[in-house]
């Protein structure tokens, strides 16, 4: 059954964007950084969503919020819930904005759906998200908790990228120095100096890829 047929109750209407995303309660349900249980509740009618649940359905799968409240609005809704969606992995573990977390081989235990516009032109098979644990990137917009996506075909140049250094990811500007041979790894935190790598450092130095976009913890 499409959007565009008539829920009668918020918890129709909530199972609906799930069913024509093509997701499963789980994949949903982290969708909106929620419990399954929870969702599922909401499914069933057994709690109404959390206003922030609200806006990340609006903001997440493009929905009309008149119509999620109410069941009617000025736009007629999209056939296809899932249409424009794209679903990208998620390494489960932090990326450090700040000293540093212990890499695990890249466990990929989830998805993300965010729009087709949130990545552009790129392949989503190319395209990565971890959260971020930490403040030292809060001015670059990247707050602990937030989660941040990374393209792995782009790994070279200055800019802010997720890396890894030894055993440890980190999310940080990377500036290269041709001249000396170095590479600096700078925090967007005035408590928080550069981190230079040099010589044998570098040889544990590498660019996971560059940070395309970024979702806000709710």
């Amino acid at each position: 059954m499409s959007r565009s047929e008539e829920k009668e109750t918020i918890a129709d209407r909530f199972a609906s964007i799930r069913t024509d995303a093509g997701l499963s309660r789980k994949a949903f349900a982290e969708s909106l950084s929620i419990h399954p249980v929870v969702a599922g509740d909401i499914e069933l009618g057994k709690r109404e969503p959390s206003r922030e649940v609200l806006v990340k359905l609006v903001q997440t799968y493009g929905v009309d919020a008149s119509w999620l409240l109410t069941g009617r609005s000025a736009v007629a809704p999209s056939a296809s819930a899932g249409e424009g969606m794209v679903a990208i992995a998620c390494i489960d573990q932090e990326a450090a904005a700040g000293r540093g977390a212990e890499i695990a081989d890249y466990p990929e235990s989830k998805t993300i759906t965010v729009p087709r516009s949130f990545i552009g032109s790129r392949s989503p098979s190319h395209v990565r998200s971890v959260p971020v644990r930490g403040d030292s990137m809060i001015e670059a917009g990247l707050d602990d908790g937030d989660v941040v996506f990374f393209s792995v075909d782009e790994r070279s140049g200055d800019g802010i990228h997720v890396v890894s250094v030894g055993n440890q990811l980190l999310v940080k500007r990377v500036e290269f120095d041709h001249t000396s041979r170095t590479v600096r790894l700078i925090s967007e935190n005035p408590r928080y100096g550069p981190r230079v790598l040099e010589g044998a450092d570098l040889e544990l130095f590498s660019i996971e890829g560059r940070v395309i976009g970024v979702l806000h913890r709710m």
